[in-house]
């Protein structure tokens, strides 16, 4: 007999949304958790349509609003667009992670801290984990929220292709920088794809990312370089890298009993590589599919965030392959445009949607008879 409904294997932006919702719903739900920090390249930029999505406030660990953004191609002059509220909000990872796991458990989910999972196995009445200390865990359901190397994933389905994006990141202090930049994108740092500076209150998060790591290696002497490029000092802390998940057109994300979610789904999306949203749409998702008693439903519930980031996609292959052109239209003529449209919680998609429209535009422009 399971002893839980739901077992959530980790305690991410994805797990924690799940075992939020699951737990608030009444299933007997249990987050694994990993033990110990490392630190995952995440800039800790949020969205508004990402900030949208929790159930809970996250005022304790906001650090920044944005209302504008520098940008800049190959060493050429800054170009800086705004919108008239914020677009994004910023956070540091660890503390949201945090805050979030400590929402799921005041909510009624279970904790389990282990090393890993050594294996899964799945059978009529529900799925099996061993973990890496040699426990056994026993659910109805499964949801994998164990990023884009999912040992989960890898147990039922063998070793994964290699993940299509790759990011790199370290945080510098405030007191070594020569100067506290606005948020800044930086495209062609590195052949299809971007730097990145975002201002963190006592810290800078300086970063590196690339939409297909066949295009670029990212090295920790290239992003020191860039942190001594932009910022005077190559003093970097908690300096990581991670693969992202950029595959949910591509692969279903249920198998059998068990659903994934986030990065170990592939919800990030391609163009600047932002999975928060992804992660809290599709572990939300997940458990309402859950709760509703129809699991098969999950694939479908998700399909409209699939084809999102396979419209995304095309449009990523266009911004990166004509780098000089794909830049020049954003930084002319299209950057206002996607800023408005993201302080109004709209996604990449649903601006371009809404830019079709006479009334869209006139709305996002801020035009008389909006």
């Amino acid at each position: 007999m399971p002893n839980w409904d739901v077992i959530v294997a980790g305690a991410g932006q994805a797990g924690c949304a799940a075992a939020w919702d699951l737990a608030a719903g009444g299933a007997r739900v249990l987050l694994l958790h990993g033990g110990p920090e490392r630190p995952k390249p995440c800039a800790g930029g949020l969205t508004i349509k990402a900030l949208r999505r929790y159930r809970f406030p996250l005022d304790a660990v906001i650090r920044e609003r944005v209302d504008r953004v520098a940008m800049s191609r190959s060493g050429e002059p800054p170009v800086t667009a705004g919108a008239a509220a914020p677009f994004c909000v910023m956070t540091h990872r660890r503390e949201l992670d945090a805050l979030c796991r400590e929402q799921a458990r005041a909510r009624g989910a279970g904790w389990h801290v282990t090393a890993g999972v050594r294996a899964v196995r799945q059978d009529h009445q529900g799925v099996t984990l061993i973990s890496a200390e040699g426990e056994t865990l026993r659910a109805t359901w499964l949801i994998a929220a164990d990023g884009a190397h999912s040992p989960v994933r890898r147990a039922l389905q063998g070793q994964p292709p290699a993940a299509p994006a790759m990011a790199l990141e370290g945080h510098l202090p405030r007191e070594r920088a020569r100067r506290y930049p606005p948020m800044t994108l930086d495209f062609q740092e590195v052949p299809g794809g971007y730097g990145w500076l975002f201002p963190k209150g006592d810290h800078i998060n300086v970063g590196l990312y690339v939409w297909r790591r066949d295009r670029a290696r990212l090295a920790r002497e290239h992003l020191a370089d860039y942190a001594r490029r932009t910022l005077g000092s190559d003093a970097l802390e908690e300096v990581g890298g991670y693969p992202l998940g950029t595959w949910l057109a591509r692969r279903p994300p249920r198998c059998g009993r068990v659903l994934f979610v986030g990065d170990a789904a592939g919800s990030t999306e391609p163009l600047l590589g932002e999975g928060i949203y992804g992660a809290l749409v599709s572990g939300q998702l997940a458990a309402g599919a859950l709760l509703a008693g129809r699991p098969r439903d999950y694939p479908l519930l998700l399909a409209d965030w699939g084809e999102e980031l396979r419209q995304v996609e095309r449009i990523t292959r266009i911004f990166y392959g004509v780098p000089a052109l794909g830049y020049a239209a954003l930084s002319r003529w299209l950057a206002p445009t996607l800023l408005a449209g993201y302080a109004e919680g709209l996604t990449l998609g649903g601006t371009k949607r809404a830019w079709r429209s006479l009334k869209g535009r006139r709305h996002l422009l801020g035009s008389p008879g909006a």
